[in-house]
């Protein structure tokens, strides 16, 4: 049997890849290796294509593989020549209902340099589906569909990529990691929990990972934003943005020592919604709140109930005025609206309550009154949310796993976050040795925003995994639009917090300490 044979049949055994990606049964050297792995015989998937890319001034010389797993899971997967390869494995995951092959390794977590640049090979995949990534239309009574999306796919694309990787490289990775953000951060803690053999480091950011709670909450803000169902006519507009976001900064920016446009734990701010002015008569006017504004921002920040009892968590405060925070996510933009979605939480809210709860696309978000939500929602929970606690089999195999989220996400309460976290530190007293948690002051949902939002994470999953460094005070820059750093800032690990000594650059990061938040 040639080498190359005997190398990825070992692979594939070791990775139990039987029905999904199991080995060819014969492999010959060729001098073009990416050519030919096109011909590859692999059981469940198909090739379509195979490729070498030329190195441009952005990304080296590599091999595109374009292919399919099953009927219809598509990925790609990326393959830095064998000798520019560093031996490891980074997937990157896909935001919203995802939709088309998305790989956020390469984009989002692309600081430091992107994976080819850096070695790695790297895979996306679009989770079996066709879609624009906020519709899911696609996934009306189609089960199989809904489990891709919600699990298998990934496992799936990365077992495939795995396998592929053995072939074209003769040995399988010496590490995988996996990093994503909102849908890719729900994914990545799926992958922690279902599939803890995947990967030996994930970095799951701003996760999706309750989304039948998440988006029972979107429903509920838009209830009270367009409580009619006019979607021309809110009840908050962004003159109210603006004052809202304007009195939590005025009330509580420097709570930290420093005024920046951010709070460093937005939980400490004492501001309440009823301090804004009121509008006389209750007659909507400039620089005041009528009624029914009051209201919809509290239910914003007070989050989802049924019969009275707290669904998920709410929002706190930040991102009230900063562009891709509410404008965005919250109450409506003139580009969303002349697409028929007034904002981002309207579309994930219905879409998913139309098309996995109630398999109806004439559900009409403005009648439900969530007393039965918890029976509604089973089916979709058992697939799509992420929220065991028992992350023993990761652990027990030595895995790492970082969360982190910005504080003035509009997209997924930052709370919630820490509410997991928290969880898994009550359950399990070694958590620390293996999860972390951090916590980003002024950063949007995956990046923007004030605050400093671009982390190393994927060299602080790493080193934490080949070399035992533990991350404990990372740096996190905000860049211009050349890539030149503005400011930094220490990222603590959760509960701790950046306080400012007083005298130093309030742009600088070496001017602040990690400290626990009851100092100050």
């Amino acid at each position: 049997m040639p080498s190359t044979t005997r190398t990825c049949l070992t692979l594939c055994s070791a990775l139990g890849l039987a029905g999904v990606a199991a080995c060819a049964t014969s492999t010959t050297a060729s001098p073009d290796r990416c050519a030919d792995l096109a011909a590859l015989d692999l059981i469940d998937m198909r090739i379509e294509d195979a490729a070498s890319v030329e190195a441009t001034a952005e990304e080296p010389a590599h091999c595109r593989v374009a292919g399919v797993l099953e009927t219809e899971i598509r990925f790609e997967l990326l393959l830095p020549q064998p000798g520019d390869w560093n031996g490891r494995f980074l997937m990157g995951g896909g935001g919203g209902f995802v939709g088309s092959v998305q790989n956020q390794a390469i984009g989002l977590y692309a600081h430091g340099g992107g994976p080819l640049q850096r070695g790695y090979a790297t895979v996306g995949t679009d989770t079996g589906h066709e879609g624009n990534g906020i519709e899911a239309s696609w996934a009306l009574d189609h089960p199989e569909r809904q489990e891709n999306f919600g699990h298998r796919a990934v496992h799936l694309t990365a077992e495939a990529a795995k396998s592929i990787i053995g072939h074209y490289y003769d040995r399988g990775p010496d590490y995988s990691y996996f990093v994503g953000c909102s849908r890719g951060g729900g994914q990545a803690m799926m992958e922690s929990q279902r599939y803890p053999d995947d990967f030996d480091g994930i970095v799951a950011a701003a996760p999706a990972y309750h989304w039948t709670g998440i988006t029972a909450g979107f429903v509920q803000n838009q209830q009270a934003i367009y409580p009619t169902g006019d979607l021309d006519a809110p009840v908050l507009t962004l003159d109210t943005l603006d004052l809202l976001g304007s009195s939590i900064l005025a009330a509580c920016d420097d709570d930290d020592g420093v005024v920046d446009g951010t709070m460093t734990d937005p939980r400490r701010c004492e501001f309440t919604p009823a301090d804004l002015t009121r509008c006389p008569g209750d007659e909507a006017g400039a620089g005041c709140v009528t009624a029914a504004q009051l209201a919809a921002i509290e239910r914003v920040y007070e989050g989802p109930t049924s019969k009275e009892t707290p669904i998920y968590h709410g929002f706190n405060y930040g991102g009230e005025h900063d562009p891709g925070g509410w404008d965005s996510w919250v109450v409506a933009s003139d580009a969303r609206r002349a697409g028929g979605i007034p904002n981002a939480q309207y579309g994930f809210g219905t879409e998913l309550f139309k098309y996995f709860v109630f398999s109806d696309p004439e559900w009409d978000y403005t009648e439900y009154d969530f007393s039965t939500w918890a029976e509604d929602t089973a089916p979709t929970a058992a697939i799509l949310n992420a929220t065991s606690t028992d992350l023993s089999a990761f652990r027990d195999r030595n895995g790492k796993i970082i969360y982190w989220t910005g504080w003035s996400d509009l997209a997924l309460a930052p709370e919630g976050t820490i509410d997991y976290y928290e969880r898994l530190q009550a359950g399990d007293a070694t958590a620390r040795d293996y999860a972390r948690l951090y916590m980003l002051p002024g950063v949007l949902h995956c990046a923007g925003g004030p605050g400093p939002d671009r982390v190393d994470w994927v060299e602080a999953i790493r080193a934490w995994v080949e070399e035992g460094r533990a991350p404990e005070r990372l740096v996190a820059s905000k860049l211009d639009a050349a890539g030149v750093p503005l400011l930094t800032r220490p990222v603590c690990p959760y509960p701790q917090v950046a306080e400012y000594d007083g005298r130093g650059d309030v742009n600088d990061q070496q001017s602040f300490r990690c400290v626990a938040p009851s100092s100050f």
